[in-house]
C-alpha cells in the first residue's frame, strides 16, 4: 500500500513539475484584477533569463483638439525600470519591448479603441489618444521577445514574455 501511494505521489509530483515547466515557459501572464491608475509595478520574465521590474501605467491629460478646445486624452505605457534612462545598455537594444496593445473603454460614453504599437527600447506605449470625457477601463498588454519581430503583438513561446495589466482611470478635468 505504501508503494502504491509513493508511486501515485511521484506521478502527481512529476505531472505538477511538467505542468509548472509548461506554465513557466508560456509567453502569457495576465493580471486578473482591475487596478486604480496611475501605475502598478510587476516582475516580468526577461528573455535572457531572470526578471525585470516593469511599471505599467495609465493616466488622462487634456489635449488641444482640432476644434481649438481641450479634450480628454489617454496615455498608457509599460516601462522597464531595470533599464536606466539615457544610458547605453546593449541588452536594451537586443531585447526591447516589441509591442504593446492598449485597449480602452469609456465607461460613461461607451466609446472604445485599440492601439498596438512597437518599440525598440525600455518603454512602449501610446499617448494623446482622444477618448471623450469619462471614466476609462484600460488594458495594457506588453510583450518582450529575444529577437525583433515585424508583426505587432507577435511573440514566440520561447525567449519571450507577455504581461497584461488592467486599470480603472477617473475622468479627466478637461471637457
Amino acid at each position: 500500500m505504501i508503494t502504491i501511494r509513493r508511486s501515485v505521489a511521484l506521478t502527481c509530483a512529476a505531472t505538477l513539475l511538467a505542468g509548472g515547466v509548461a506554465v513557466t515557459g508560456s509567453p502569457v501572464a495576465s493580471a486578473q484584477v482591475w487596478r486604480e491608475s496611475p501605475a502598478w509595478d510587476v516582475r516580468m520574465p526577461y528573455p535572457l533569463g531572470g526578471e525585470h521590474t516593469i511599471r505599467f501605467g495609465t493616466f488622462t491629460t487634456c489635449k488641444l483638439g482640432g476644434d481649438e478646445r481641450f479634450h480628454q486624452a489617454l496615455s498608457a505605457n509599460a516601462r522597464d525600470l531595470d533599464q536606466p534612462v539615457g544610458s547605453f545598455d546593449l541588452s536594451a537594444t537586443l531585447f526591447p519591448f516589441n509591442s504593446a496593445t492598449v485597449e480602452w473603454h469609456n465607461i460613461d460614453t461607451d466609446a472604445r479603441g485599440v492601439h498596438t504599437v512597437q518599440s525598440t527600447g525600455p518603454e512602449v506605449g501610446v499617448g494623446g489618444v482622444f477618448t471623450g470625457h469619462g471614466r476609462l477601463a484600460v488594458t495594457i498588454t506588453a510583450s518582450k521577445f529575444a529577437l525583433p519581430t515585424f508583426a505587432p503583438g507577435s511573440v514566440a513561446p520561447l525567449a519571450s514574455a507577455t504581461h497584461t495589466e488592467r486599470f480603472l482611470v477617473p475622468a479627466g478635468t478637461c471637457r
